[in-house]
């Protein structure tokens, strides 16, 4: 692991307690601003660190970032204790045996054991009994919020991975990215930032094949729904189709869609009338009944809504482009 990774090792040679360090090793830029000044810790062992390039101002204002990496080896009685710094935070467990207490939950961690957590909640973690080789990813971006609680809808902070799986590979091709000059480099951080965290989400619901998650009669009706949008779909029409009782039709669609079945109806049928004022002159009362809406005012408040414009300045602002 990390053997193409430029990491540089150090050994304080003593135990290290945030109590003991100056105000200007706490406002090191390499741990993140607010990281040292908002945490107790203490560190005894040594650590391999990522000397990672600076980040644009660009990249920090728009795209998901990496703040820093490092690759722990703890010995008991490390810890780190910590709140209001803004970062998220994803550990991933290699070795040896730590805990993590977040959102008053106490999580035993060993081999192939990580979680990923929002650092401006107050969170501690340690290592429970001799050594904890654990890798510390510090990330920040727009998307992170969203995607951390999500993750947390599973109802635990932990992830469980083999240490060669898919995460493994993320991180390293993240420090990879930032080991040498890459064209859009930081367009290419994001991306495999979001990659990553997704994969947790699909790890945090216990399946990483989302296809066989969801269950075969919900599939279906999506399937239906996308080839037969422009017929008259009632919600009790759709509940009889997956044999299912209408209200837990709606909680289980909106719990692997994340839409409802009547609003995964309106988008289907709106991107059809996206598609169909780009390519085609028919004016849009015509490509609203085309689409399964007939009340022409239904359709222009539903596309607004959902576009945030008219479907006639979509049509023209597509044909500036065209």
């Amino acid at each position: 692991m990390f053997d193409k990774i430029p990491l540089s090792f150090y050994d304080p040679g003593k135990r290290l307690s945030s109590s003991l360090l100056t105000e200007q090793q706490k406002q090191d830029e390499r741990y993140g601003k607010g990281n040292l000044p908002n945490a107790k810790c203490t560190i005894i062992g040594n650590v391999h660190l990522f000397d990672r390039p600076p980040v644009t101002e660009y990249a920090r204002q728009n795209l998901n970032y990496m703040q820093g990496f490092t690759l722990f080896h703890y010995q008991a009685p490390s810890f780190t204790e910590r709140k209001d710094y803004p970062s998220y935070l994803v550990a991933f467990t290699y070795e040896g045996k730590g805990s993590l207490t977040y959102r008053e939950k106490t999580y035993a961690l060993s081999k192939g054991d990580g979680f990923f957590i929002d650092c401006r909640e107050m969170h501690f973690y340690k290592v429970s009994k001799g050594n904890w080789d654990v890798a510390i990813l510090h990330l920040q971006g727009p998307q992170c919020d969203a995607l951390q609680k999500q993750f947390l809808q599973s109802g635990s902070a932990v992830f469980h991975e083999s240490t060669k799986g898919r995460f493994q590979q993320y991180l390293e091709q993240l420090l990879g990215l930032y080991s040498t000059p890459q064209l859009y480099r930081d367009w290419q951080v994001s991306s495999c930032i979001t990659a990553m965290l997704t994969h947790l989400l699909l790890l945090s619901a216990g399946n990483t094949n989302t296809h066989a998650q969801i269950p075969q009669n919900i599939r279906y009706l999506i399937q239906y729904m996308d080839n037969n949008y422009t017929a008259h779909l009632t919600l009790d029409y759709l509940a009889n189709f997956a044999c299912m009782n209408k209200y837990h039709l709606s909680r289980e669609f909106k719990k692997y869609t994340g839409f409802s079945p009547n609003d995964y109806l309106i988008c289907l049928r709106i991107n059809a009338a996206k598609n169909m004022l780009c390519k085609t002159t028919l004016p849009a009362s015509k490509i609203a009944h085309t689409v399964g809406i007939h009340d022409i005012n239904n359709f222009n408040a539903l596309f607004k809504k959902k576009v945030g414009m008219t479907p006639i300045q979509f049509r023209n602002s597509e044909s500036l482009f065209s």
